[in-house]
């Protein structure tokens, strides 16, 4: 599936296959100190969880974030969401590569958040560890805190703040 704005088609969310685990190891990795998963994570774990988790989960739906580059597109980040506890809970959320475009993460990720309100009516949530220094840039994108404890904060989106894109998506059957 690819998620896309009509008007720019050449900054997209892919959803992710094969080619990109290296991109998103890389990128965890690099980030480690801002998620729950603080281990590094090697080559032949990101292939066991692509397999045996991703693969088999049909809830859990994670996106590489594309932008045009000459004839083809670069992978520069990542964007993630599952369903968990009647909730849509987002998750993975990185910036992998900055490309000096005027393309922002926060597009994409509230694209992803845009098509996931449209086809589930699901509260959509995410978990971030408290220092995480994304918080406020969670907060200044509408989600809003619900729950606070001694070591993550609990956030909730308000659907009113998802941007009125008009998406196209192109689903491989």
């Amino acid at each position: 599936m690819i998620i896309s704005q009509k008007d720019k088609p050449d900054f997209r969310l892919k959803l992710i296959d094969e080619t990109d685990l290296e991109n998103l190891r890389v990128w965890k990795n690099k980030n480690k100190e801002y998620f729950f998963h603080q281990s590094v994570i090697t080559k032949a774990q990101q292939i066991t969880w692509y397999k045996d988790v991703y693969l088999t989960d049909k809830t859990n739906y994670m996106f590489v974030v594309e932008e045009k580059v000459g004839n083809g597109f670069m992978s520069v980040g990542c964007c993630g969401y599952r369903l968990k506890n009647d909730v849509v809970d987002v998750y993975n959320i990185m910036r992998g590569r900055k490309t000096g475009s005027e393309h922002q993460m926060s597009t994409a990720f509230m694209m992803m958040n845009a098509y996931i309100a449209k086809v589930l009516n699901y509260k959509i949530t995410c978990v971030v560890l408290k220092q995480n220094p994304a918080r406020s840039w969670y907060e200044k994108l509408g989600f809003e805190v619900v729950l606070i404890n001694d070591e993550h904060v609990t956030y909730e989106l308000n659907k009113n703040k998802i941007p009125d894109f008009e998406l196209e998506v192109q689903k491989n059957d």
